[in-house]
């Protein structure tokens, strides 16, 4: 048995189900059968693992106080027709909204990215400044050897300069954590977001 036939049973044990749940199990069998694709298993082997289409359906259904009627076969044409057109209207139904997905991807993205460069261009200017702030005690050095002496107001404003790069440089390496993670999480949830809307595409 492959795909299609398989599909094809399952479709029609499932008959006595809603359309819309009915078409929701076709769409998750199918994403299956495409991820085990992509993993380099053939249609035989999926079959093989899934099982007897019935006794699947017979799960699906559950404890549901329906009666499931006569299985249409596949090889019946006339009711072959009727899952087949079903499932291209959902398939049609799952284009626009992956249309819709990548196109609020794209607008998020446009808005976010931007915010980020511009907290990342902080963070390093904080990190810039307690730099300096940690050497100026080396400015204030080279001042006393070109010149020979240095004011006292000068090396009371050296001595805050470094209590104020301390107090930076703690801050910018909490902001540089924050933002690592932040941007991190983003960019694994465009990518599983999208690499999602890939699987269901094949």
């Amino acid at each position: 048995m492959n795909k299609s036939e398989f599909l094809s049973h399952l479709y029609s044990h499932l008959s006595v189900l809603p359309p819309e749940e009915r078409d929701e199990l076709m769409e998750d069998y199918e994403n299956h059968f495409a991820f085990a694709e992509q993993n380099g298993k053939s249609e035989s082997d999926v079959v093989r693992e899934l099982g007897d289409p019935a006794e699947l359906a017979k799960e699906a259904i559950g404890e549901r106080n329906v009666h499931p009627p006569d299985p249409v076969y596949w090889m019946n044409p006339e009711h072959f027709s009727a899952p087949a057109t079903e499932l291209t209207d959902s398939r049609s139904q799952n284009g626009f909204t992956k249309a819709m997905i990548y196109t609020g991807l794209f607008f998020l993205n446009l808005i976010v990215i931007p915010l980020l460069l511009s907290c990342w261009a902080s963070a390093v200017s904080i990190a810039v400044g307690a730099f300096a702030g940690l050497i100026s005690p080396l400015a204030l050095g080279l001042e006393f050897i070109m010149k020979g002496s240095i004011q006292p107001i000068q090396g009371f404003a050296s001595i805050i300069l470094v209590g104020i790069g301390i107090l930076l440089m703690i801050l910018a390496r909490y902001i540089f954590k924050l933002l690592v993670r932040g941007s991190m999480s983003y960019w694994k949830w465009n990518h599983q977001l999208a690499k999602g809307v890939q699987v269901n595409e094949q």
